[in-house]
Order: structure tokens, then C-alpha cells, then sequence
């Protein structure tokens, strides 16, 4: 758009989009929790963040918004539970976006959408200014979360789908929308770890009404098509033979220096943490398992920072389940260590503490290595459907968290 004509059109879209807004004090939005939630193991932890679809105008709950609609999604094309985190505001826009996500932890997601756009294509933002704070989002993102979370940003919604837009105005904001998506579009194909989604799927304009459960439930199926495969890709692979091995993943995509950042968070020098330990005596005890450590990597070797049990507090890292358990980006279940090969000769196995079943969550450095694991295991065996991986992993989140909250 000829930044005159843009001049002259500003102020006249701005007074017409903060009228339509103030329209919005009667619309229905979600108030119920800020979390939606798909049954299954091993769960996919995903945040949506931002204005437009991710707020649920037209709705009373953000389990038939799109929190909830792509939680099911997901899990029916992953056959994994899904745990979906909103972080709604309808005022955010992107220059205002970066401020937005101090304090979310970034680092406990293995995906995060990104929605906004809808103000900013009414408001005329310049494309050069949208490729600018678009790309610094996508920096701190990058730089505050795990190294294997992906980013999905959402394309702008059709702005004349909504009801209130659905006018010549509408459309002149829907033209600068379609220029911020071949924007979003070319800044994502420049990084690995972001995806764009376009919303294309055909919305019928509902009278009286801004967005239904029906056009969540369309955004969400259009969503999970292009999620499900990455998220997929982080999950452990199984063989066809059925004996519950992992594919090792390639090299470059384990941790590149676990070392540094255990010395950089000083975790092996300091004294036994009382938080720590609370939270690995929880999950002896949720599991009821006679053992459970939080273990870390110290050179070749893995040392117990808190062992509630049987288990020596320092062994070596080459061979062990648990040098398995730090290398994968999710859950690892042995249920008989006997019963495979790669481990029944371990002397962990065959000598104390007799581990037969183990399951083990990794844990990560707020910079993005693995740098150890909270497991659980037991001399006897027990069948892999039995474990709440969920729970498992949401100790390690917390776990993750005390970390950064170590003193130096």
C-alpha cells in the first residue's frame, strides 16, 4: 500500500476499529481455566499465546474454543494425551508481544502458536514494521525455549469472516493482512524451529455472532495437520518388533554441551536442596516405587544430586538406562530391564539395586541441554500402560524450574 494513501487511511481505520472494539463488552468470551486437556500418555505440552483465535470470542469455555478443539485434535492424530496452555489478550499486538511473555517458562513446551495480527491489519501496520517485531518475537522465543520446542504462527484470520469487520473497511484491513501473511510466511522459512499456518479454511460469516465452536473446531483440525508430524519427530520411536527400544536420535540434536551449563548453574557443588528432594520423594511416592533419583551428568559418569533409596549416588554413564533416559526428549519406560538385551547385564540390574522397571523424565538447563533425569524404578517389573508419564513429566518441569531459582 503507497504510504499516502496509508497516511490518509490511518486515522479513519483507527477511530473505526476502536468503535467495532468497544463493541465487544457484550461478546461472550471464555472464563473458565486457561487450560485444556486430552487423556493420553506420554502428553504433548503446547502454549497458545496472543490476540484473535486464541482469546475464544463467541464462546463461554476454552474447551470448545481452540485450546480444547486442538487438544483433540492432536491427540487423535498423535494417539497421545495433549496439554494445552492460553495465554489470551485480546489487546496484545505485535509491537506489544515480547513484554507479554515474561514470566510463561517457554522452555516447558514442546510447541508454542503464536496468534496475532488481527489488530495490527486494521490499524494499517507498515509490512517493513511487521517483519521487524515479528522476527524479534520469534528471537526471544527462540532464545527462551527448549531447543527442541517448535513455533507455529498463526496467520492473520480472514478479517471479513468476523462480523464486525465485514465491510469495505474490513477489506482494506484483509488486504494489509494478506501482505503481513507473505511476510510471517518468508520469516519462518528462515528458521528451523518455526512453522507458518495459514488460516484458510472457509469461515462463514454467522450473523450477530464474532466466532462459534464450529470455527474453532476447523482452525484447530488445520492446526494439528501441520503440528502433529513435528511433534511426532521429538517422540521416542519404537521398532517394529515390539520390545519397546528407542531409535537414538542423530547426534546434533542431543545435547551439545551438558557440561557447561551443569557448571554454570553450579548444581554439583551445592548442598542437598530441600526442594529438590520434595519433589523427587513425590514421585517415589506417587509411583510407589522403592527408588527415585534425580540424577545429573558429571563427565562420563552420572551423579545423584537426591537418591531416595537404593542406588549408588555416583556410576558410570556408558551403558546405564538412565544415559538412554538423558539423551531422549521425552519419557523413557523400561518395564523389565531384565527382558532386554541392552540392559540385563548391567550390574544396576544384576546387582543392587536390582532395577527391573524404571521411568525416567530428562531435564533440561534453561538454555536448552539435557542435563539429567528424574526417574523412578523398582526391583520388580510392571507393564509400560500402567506409568502416568503426565505426571512424571510435570515433576521434571518443576524440577526445571527450582533450577533457575538455585542461588548462584
Amino acid at each position: 500500500m503507497p504510504e499516502l494513501i496509508r497516511w490518509v487511511l490511518v486515522p479513519l481505520m483507527r477511530a473505526w476499529s476502536a468503535a467495532t472494539t468497544r463493541d465487544y463488552a457484550g461478546i461472550p468470551r471464555p472464563t473458565d481455566g486457561q487450560r485444556a486437556h486430552s487423556p493420553g500418555i506420554n502428553s504433548d505440552r503446547i502454549l497458545i499465546f496472543g490476540s484473535g483465535p486464541a482469546v475464544g470470542w463467541g464462546v463461554l469455555s476454552h474447551d470448545v474454543a481452540l485450546p480444547g478443539s486442538l487438544a483433540r485434535a492432536l491427540s487423535a492424530r498423535t494417539g497421545r494425551g495433549t496439554d494445552v496452555d492460553v495465554v489470551p489478550n485480546p489487546h496484545v499486538t505485535i509491537r506489544t508481544a515480547r513484554a507479554e511473555l515474561d514470566g510463561l517458562g517457554l522452555w516447558r513446551y514442546d510447541a508454542i502458536v503464536v496468534s496475532l495480527g488481527t489488530s495490527d491489519a486494521v490499524s494499517l501496520i507498515p509490512a517493513r514494521v511487521w517483519q521487524r517485531e515479528l522476527t524479534a518475537l520469534l528471537d526471544r522465543i527462540e532464545l527462551e525455549s527448549s531447543l527442541t520446542t517448535r513455533i507455529f504462527v498463526l496467520g492473520v484470520q480472514p478479517i471479513r469472516s468476523i462480523a464486525a469487520f465485514d465491510s469495505p473497511l474490513g477489506a482494506v484491513a484483509e488486504k494489509n493482512a494478506r501482505s503481513q501473511n507473505d511476510i510471517s510466511a518468508w520469516v519462518c522459512s528462515q528458521r528451523p524451529q518455526a512453522h507458518f499456518v495459514p488460516m484458510t479454511a472457509n469461515l462463514a460469516v454467522t450473523p450477530g455472532r464474532v466466532r462459534t465452536a464450529a470455527h474453532y473446531s476447523r482452525w484447530a483440525e488445520l492446526l494439528a495437520a501441520r503440528m502433529g508430524p513435528s511433534l511426532d519427530a521429538e517422540h521416542l520411536e519404537v521398532d517394529t518388533s515390539g520390545n519397546g527400544r528407542s531409535k537414538a536420535r542423530d547426534a546434533e540434536q542431543r545435547s551439545p554441551d551438558p557440561g557447561r551449563a551443569i557448571d554454570r548453574l553450579g548444581i554439583l557443588e551445592g548442598d542437598p536442596d530441600a526442594r529438590l528432594d520434595r519433589i523427587v520423594a513425590i514421585a517415589k511416592r506417587s509411583y510407589g516405587t522403592a527408588s527415585a533419583a534425580l540424577t545429573f551428568i558429571d563427565g562420563d559418569r552420572l551423579w545423584d544430586k537426591t537418591n531416595i533409596g537404593r542406588a549408588p549416588r555416583v556410576f558410570p554413564l556408558a551403558g546405564s538406562i538412565t544415559a538412554i533416559a538423558v539423551s531422549e526428549p521425552g519419557a523413557t519406560v523400561v518395564p523389565d530391564a531384565q527382558a532386554e538385551e541392552r540392559f540385563r547385564d548391567h550390574p544396576l540390574v544384576t546387582g543392587a539395586p536390582q532395577t527391573r522397571f524404571y521411568a525416567g523424565f530428562p531435564i533440561e538447563a534453561d538454555t536448552g541441554e539435557r542435563i539429567g533425569v528424574l526417574s523412578v524404578f523398582d526391583p520388580e517389573p510392571r507393564p509400560a500402560a500402567d506409568i502416568d508419564i503426565v505426571l512424571l513429566r510435570e515433576l521434571a518441569l518443576l524440577i526445571q524450574a527450582e533450577l533457575g531459582r538455585l542461588p548462584d
